[in-house]
């Protein structure tokens, strides 16, 4: 039998904790009872090196976003080998290899209308100059507004 698992892809702006572990950890026991079983198997995970959390931590830092994305992603690396966890490939979402299949993903689902474009209006911060992350919860929108210095305020609507 052929056996897919793919990891969760921790983001790459700080050093993994417990709870990052628990939630891999039974990616790693189910591929080692496959591969035990005979079968082929190809677990796969990486360090998710694109997004919010990194910038805030690069200006926090005073450094750039690869910088921060390429140290932890090492680091994540490193624990993995000696924690013994399995992965097949463990990688980064910053490869070109990366962006070349989820792009072609994104326009086959665009082009077999299985997603849709439409325009939103989204919260932006001009002193940071960053789009706001807005977070839908319960019957309140919470725009999260990242500040300069790396704090978050929140402002909370009702709808």
């Amino acid at each position: 039998m052929n056996v897919f698992i793919g990891g969760a892809w921790p983001y790459a702006n700080g050093s993994l904790h417990l709870g990052h572990l628990s939630s891999l950890l039974s990616g790693d026991i189910l591929a080692r009872y496959h591969r035990a079983k005979g079968d082929d198997v190809l677990y796969v995970s990486g360090s998710d090196c694109n997004g919010t959390p990194i910038s805030i931590r690069a200006k926090q830092e005073g450094v750039t976003a690869k910088e921060i994305a390429d140290k932890y992603h090492s680091e994540f690396e490193a624990c993995f080998k000696k924690l013994g966890f399995t992965y097949d490939c463990y990688t980064r979402t910053d490869t070109e290899h990366h962006k070349n299949v989820v792009q072609q993903i994104f326009l086959d689902l665009l082009n077999n209308d299985k997603i849709y474009k439409k325009e939103v209006e989204q919260a932006y911060c001009n002193a940071c100059k960053v789009f706001c992350q807005t977070v839908m919860w319960k019957e309140y929108v919470l725009i999260v507004v990242w500040m300069r210095v790396g704090t978050s305020v929140i402002i909370v609507l009702q709808y």
